[in-house]
């Protein structure tokens, strides 16, 4: 838990540690996830953002501003999610 650590040296380790924490984050229902816009501000749920889709991929723009958030594209080895400069890769 983020803030429970006592304070002193900090870890650096590979991705791996990460297993452990994504594990029950990457399971859940993604529509309920709260987002909030880094443009704007403006705070809601995956599922009240506007989106704008094509057969194979997804534009998700702020309900506020109109903002891109993130990008979704079916890619034959799987799903690419895409936020700013992040992309992850999600294999089928």
């Amino acid at each position: 838990m983020v803030g429970s650590d006592p304070p002193g040296p900090v870890r650096v380790v590979d991705g791996n540690a990460l297993a452990g924490m994504l594990a029950g984050a990457l399971a859940v229902d993604a529509t309920s996830l709260p987002l909030t816009c880094g443009h704007c501000g403006a705070r809601f749920v995956l599922a009240q953002t506007v989106v704008e889709r094509e057969p194979a991929s997804a534009l998700v723009r702020c309900r506020s501003c109109t903002h891109t958030l993130l990008t979704l594209a079916e890619e034959p080895d799987g799903l690419v999610v895409r936020m700013g400069t992040m992309e992850l890769r999600f294999p089928r």
